[in-house]
Order: structure tokens, then sequence, then C-alpha cells
């Protein structure tokens, strides 16, 4: 009743009511995506037990498993926000602290949709053969909780090395390197079917296929689609994976429960040295320590450069592979230029939509400094355009030797670039400060932005690319390749002018809204 009153309470403030209605929408679209999901197994898994291929369904169960264990690590924000570790400082046996831990691995979006997507599947089995649904729920139900124990045990695991800097930079390139997973498999699937790369020897196809009948998911499928008591021995099997899970979930989980604490190991040294601060050209000292802070921070932030690597790197390897060429942006070389600016610009709202989400508590030092907000507020804004212009220079330059890219076109994409990232930014900043959000380093559940600022960066985006295309579209029509540059740099100036405005009322909320933004910053 008391969390219902705050809620109530809390609904007063419009930004709140505001962030209440996007996270609604981000309901609706997740909603949506799930029952697609949820339809895409259902007609795979008919569709094999139709065509008489069910050998191929514990290609689907792989999926899943994927699927469960990756999306919470890929997509950490997005899980509930809970620490077992402070639920265990309350008086509670371990049986129930156990219990909750369980419990709680359900609550994850991640459990739902792939439990929904169980469902779906036992669905098209019973519709395509009734005969095999009861054996399929035991199977199901057998996986489901197979998956559940296994995701705990990754989850705990990945929280240990977040709970410490030196952990958390060498989860980025574990985490990068299953990001780029899909991708070079997709490329490499593509390139094995055509003919064009080395195929696998045959013995490996071989021990692939054995390994199957033996996973986890091979064994579920078995279970209900073998008989002769083949079922009772892969019954058997999946229970011993369930109980070996089990027994590592129970003594990592008890750990946790005793006490268990992760600290970062240190060396002492005899002298202190203090370096000088950076001194950034064309910019005074002050601004300069800011940018230094800035960078010192989110070099902390190890998911935070991860999304800052991620893109660069997806696109050069969808725009240089052959099975890409009929993406839109791949087709000629000023669209490969346009979409690496493109890719860029949506990783943006990671950094500026949450400007004083690294800063916590330190968000009140910045009150009581003698710096104006604003210039604090350009500072920040500097440093993440900077990062941002970096990235697109290094790899526009990579992009534009290998495909010699007009430099009409070249002009025009950069000069587009710009204008669209000075309004991102003053967006921003005003979003920064209407929503504002504690990004907590060590906890894998916490989120770069909140939810209202993912979508109000769509909304921002949305009409940015709608100007964009009539430009493109009017220039195309009339004939008039020099037109996009033009317009470019009018919209570049108007952003500049737009910006200042958007900083200019940035501030002013901040001065108005002091509590309410140190309150959630603090808490």
């Amino acid at each position: 009743m008391l969390r219902w009153r705050l809620f109530v309470n809390s609904l007063r403030r419009a930004n709140r009511r505001a962030e209440l209605g996007m996270q609604v929408l981000w309901f609706i679209f997740g909603g949506g995506f799930i029952f697609l999901l949820c339809v895409a197994f259902f007609g795979g898994t008919y569709g094999l037990l139709q065509t008489g291929r069910s050998d191929l369904l514990d290609l689907l169960l792989l999926g899943l498993f994927l699927l469960w264990q990756l999306a919470p690590i890929l997509f950490e924000g997005y899980s509930p926000g809970l620490s077992f570790r402070e639920v265990a400082r309350y008086p509670i046996s371990f049986r129930l602290y156990f219990l909750l831990n369980l419990v709680y691995g359900l609550s994850d979006p991640a459990a739902i949709t792939c439990l929904l997507c169980l469902f779906s599947m036992w669905l098209a089995v019973l519709l395509a053969k009734p005969e095999l649904a009861l054996l399929a729920a035991l199977a199901f139900l057998l996986f489901g909780l197979f998956n559940l124990l296994c995701n705990r045990i990754i989850v705990g695991l990945f929280e240990r090395f977040q709970s410490t800097r030196k952990g958390r930079e060498r989860m980025v390139l574990l985490t990068l390197v299953i990001l780029l997973l899909p991708q070079l498999l997709q490329f490499a699937t593509g390139a094995w079917t055509t003919g064009r790369a080395f195929r696998l020897p045959h013995w490996v196809l071989t021990a692939f296929s054995w390994l199957r009948e033996f996973m986890p998911p091979g064994l579920t499928a078995r279970i209900f689609l073998f008989e002769n008591g083949a079922e009772l021995r892969a019954i058997a099997g999946l229970l011993l994976f369930i109980g070996l899970t089990l027994l590592l979930l129970f003594r990592q989980v008890h750990a946790v429960f005793r006490g268990e604490i992760y600290a970062e190991t240190y060396t002492v040294r005899r002298d202190l040295k203090v370096h000088q601060g950076w001194r950034v050209p064309a910019v005074d000292e002050v601004t300069s320590a800011i940018v230094e802070k800035e960078m010192r921070y989110l070099r902390q932030n190890s998911r935070l450069l991860l999304q800052l690597i991620y893109p660069p790197i997806i696109f050069l390897l969808l725009a240089f592979n052959g099975s890409a060429r009929k993406l839109p942006f791949a087709g000629k070389p000023a669209g490969l230029l346009a979409g690496l600016a493109g890719f860029l610009l949506l990783s943006l709202p990671n950094m500026a939509y949450n400007t004083f989400g690294m800063d916590k508590e330190a968000f009140g030092r910045w009150l009581l400094s003698p710096l104006p907000l604003r210039k604090v507020l350009l500072a920040k804004n500097l440093t993440h355009g900077g990062i941002l212009t970096v990235l697109y220079l290094v790899v526009a330059v990579i992009v534009v030797a290998i495909t010699h890219v007009a430099l009409l076109q070249v002009a025009t994409v950069t000069v587009g670039f710009f204008a669209v990232l000075v309004v991102q930014l003053g967006a921003g900043d005003l979003i920064s400060v209407h929503w504002p959000k504690r990004i907590e380093l060590g906890q894998m559940s916490s989120r770069m932005a909140s939810n209202a600022a993912g979508v109000a960066s769509l909304l921002v985006v949305l009409p940015l690319v709608a100007i964009w295309g009539l430009v493109a579209f009017a220039a195309r029509y009339w004939q008039l390749p020099w037109l996009p540059l033009v317009l470019g740099i009018a919209i570049f100036f108007g952003g500049l002018k737009l910006y200042s405005f958007l900083l200019d009322r940035s501030v002013a909320y901040i001065y108005g809204h002091i509590e309410e933004i140190t309150g959630n910053l603090g808490a």
C-alpha cells in the first residue's frame, strides 16, 4: 500500500507522467516483438513436424537456450534491478533466499519471452502431433528449469565480474565477442553455402551432429520424438544436467549468502606523484578539466565503451560483406558513409541522454561550484560529441580510402552528421535534466538512461530522418547534387541556434527542480 501511494504521488510531476506513458509504449512494442517471436517458433515447430524434419527441432531449442542465457547479459539494463547481496542482509533462511533467487529469475524479460516461446512450441506439437503433447510438456518443463538454473549461474558470475573495475574491463572483450558472433556466423554460413570459403572437414560436422544428441536441447527433443526406451535415457540425461547446474548454483548462492566479498587488488606505492591535468586545445583550463573528468568516467564504464565500439565494427562487417550488398546503404559509396553516420548517431543517446547519470551524488558539487551550469553542460557535450566525431572520422577515412567516395558526397554526409549531432546533443541536455537516472557501474541491471529517454530519442531522430529524406528526394528529383550540401549547412547553423536554446532551457529547468534531480541521482 505504501509503494502504491508513493507511485500515485510521483504522478503529480509532469515528467513522471510522461515517463510512465513512454514506459507503456515500450511495453507495447516489447509485447509486439514477443508475439512475433512466439509466432515464429510456433510456425517453425509446426512446419518441421509436418514436413518430417523433426530432427532439426533441437536447433530451435538451442536458439532459445542462447536467447535465455545471453540476452540478460547483452541487454542487461532491461533486466529487473535487484541485488541479492542486499537481500542476504535480511534475517531469512538460506532456503527462502535460494527460492527467491530462482523465482526472481523468472521475472527477467528474457525468461518470460523464452517461456512463452516454449509454450508456443508446445502448442505446435499439440496441433501437429497430439499424441506427443504429454511427453513434450514434460520435456519443455525440464528444459525450462535447466535454462533457469543456467541463467542464474551466468548472471551471478557476471555480477561478480561487474563488482570490480578490472572485472568490468575484462568483460568488455568477452561481451564484444558474444555480440559479434551472430554476425560472424551469418557471414560464414553465407560464404559456406555459396562455396566461396573453405568447407569444414567432415569429421567436424560429424562431431557436431553427435554432440547435438547429448546437449540439453537435443535431449529435450529426444524425450518426445523417439521411442523404444530412448525417451527414458533422454530424461535421465536432462535430469543429470539439471542436477549439476543445481549444485553449481547452490554453491554460488551459498557463498553470496555467507557474505562473500570481491575486492579490488591494489599495489602499494611509496611515492605519490601528482600528474598535471589535461590541456585540450582551443578551450580554457576549466573546460579542459571537465573534459578530462568525463573521459576518465567513461573509461571506467566498460558497457558504454562497448556500446561505442560496437556500431563502427558491426557497420564495417555489414558494409564490406558480400551478402550485405542488398542493404539500402550499401548500394553506393556515399550510402556507406551515410550508413556509418547513422550507426554512430544512434549510439549517442547512451551518453548524451543521461549526462549526469555517472555523477550521481557529485551532481550537488556542480551546484556548489562557482561554474555556471551552462558551461558544465557545454563541456560535457564537447566531450561526447568529440568522441563520436573521432570515431566517425577514423572509420570514414577507411571507407573513403576503400570506396573512393566523391568529395562533394563526403562533404555532404559530414555536414549532415554534424547537423544531426548538434541537435541530438541539445535534445540530450533537455532530456537528461527531465529524466535523470543514476548509473551504478557495479550493478548488472543499471541502465544507461531512463525508459523515457529511449522513446524521446526516437522522437528526436525520426523527424531528422524525415527532413534528410526530403532533402535527398528533392536533390534527386531536380537533379541538383549540390542541394543537400547547401541545405545541410543551413540546417547545421539552424541546429546551433536550436542547441543554444535547448541548453538555456536545460539550465533553467535544473535551477527550478534542484531537489527533484538531486533526489533521483542520489537515491
